[in-house]
């Protein structure tokens, strides 16, 4: 894609979207470090908490919440694979009070290896780490 294409898209974005975006970029350089160096500190919430949300979600902000993550992790030139995206999510809803849910599971790849996968959902949609969720098995929670 073009330069001058992608100005153009950007400038159409709401003012919401392009903040977003920018704070996911500095989310994202700040979890590459958290869990390149400091693992032992880097939290995604309570494993295992019990999950009940009365509560009235914005999804539109869910959205662009998962919108700016998801374009980010194509521009970043540092690592920012499915566990440093859920932990961007959790940051941003957090911050919005939206309740989240991040799911850590392992699969058995073809070859025979383990593979580890993290995503995050909101009410119950995935807005990170994108996948077939029943061929993992799930280790973890976190709420």
């Amino acid at each position: 894609m073009k330069v001058g294409l992608k100005i153009k898209r950007f400038t159409k974005l709401s003012i919401r979207q392009k903040v977003l975006l920018f704070s996911v970029l500095l989310m994202s350089l700040y979890s590459y470090f958290l869990f390149r160096f400091f693992k032992h500190s880097a939290k995604f919430g309570y494993a295992d908490k019990e999950f009940i949300s009365h509560k009235t979600i914005d999804m539109i902000l869910v959205k662009d919440i998962s919108f700016a993550i998801r374009v980010m992790k194509n521009y970043t030139p540092w690592e920012n694979v499915c566990r440093h995206q859920a932990y961007q999510a959790m940051l941003l809803c957090s911050f919005f009070h939206i309740p989240y849910q991040i799911f850590v599971g392992f699969k058995k790849s073809e070859e025979g290896k383990i593979e580890g996968h993290a995503w995050t959902t909101v009410n119950g949609e995935i807005i990170t780490g994108y996948c077939i969720v029943e061929e993992y098995t799930i280790q973890a929670i976190y709420s």
